[in-house]
C-alpha cells in the first residue's frame, strides 16, 4: 500500500512540474494525474477513507476531461485539418491551372494574360500557405505559454 501511496504522490507532482513548465509536454500532465488518481481511489478505499475517495472521483473526471482537450481534441482536430487541406489546396490549384488552360486554348491574344493569372494563382497558394504556417505557429505558441 506504501507503494501505491508514494507513486501517487509522484505522478502528482510530475503533473504538476508538466503543466507548470507550459513545455510542450503540458498535456502529459493529465495522464500523470489520472493514474495518481487511479492510486489514490485505491488508497482511499482501501483505508476507508470516504470523503477523500469522492474528492478523487471527482479529480479523475477533471483528468479526463484534460486528457481530452490537452490531447485527444487536438490530435482528433489536427488529423482532420490535415486531410482536408491537401484536397482544399489541390482542388484551388487544378481550378486556376485549368482556367489557364481555357484561356490559352481560346486564342493566342490571351496568352499574353495567362502566365500572370497563373502567378498570381500560385501566389495565392503560396499566400495561403504562409498564411496556414503562421496560425500553426501562433498555435504552437498558444499550447507553450
Amino acid at each position: 500500500m506504501q507503494n501505491v501511496e508514494m507513486l501517487s504522490a509522484a505522478l502528482g507532482l510530475l503533473g504538476s512540474l508538466l503543466l507548470a513548465t507550459k513545455s510542450r509536454y503540458a498535456g502529459l500532465a493529465f495522464v500523470a494525474w489520472f493514474v495518481s488518481n487511479i492510486g489514490w481511489l485505491i488508497f482511499g478505499a482501501r483505508n476507508d477513507h470516504w470523503f477523500f475517495f469522492a474528492q478523487q472521483i471527482g479529480f479523475t473526471v477533471t483528468s479526463l476531461l484534460g486528457i481530452w482537450n490537452w490531447l485527444v481534441h487536438p490530435a482528433l482536430r489536427d488529423a482532420e485539418q490535415e486531410a482536408t487541406h491537401e484536397p482544399r489546396a489541390s482542388a484551388v490549384i487544378n481550378q486556376h491551372l485549368d482556367r489557364d488552360f481555357v484561356g490559352l486554348v481560346m486564342g493566342s491574344h490571351v496568352l499574353h494574360t495567362s502566365a500572370p493569372v497563373t502567378y498570381m494563382a500560385l501566389e495565392r497558394i503560396y499566400l495561403t500557405g504562409v498564411e496556414d504556417g503562421c496560425a500553426m505557429e501562433r498555435e504552437r505558441a498558444g499550447a507553450q505559454l
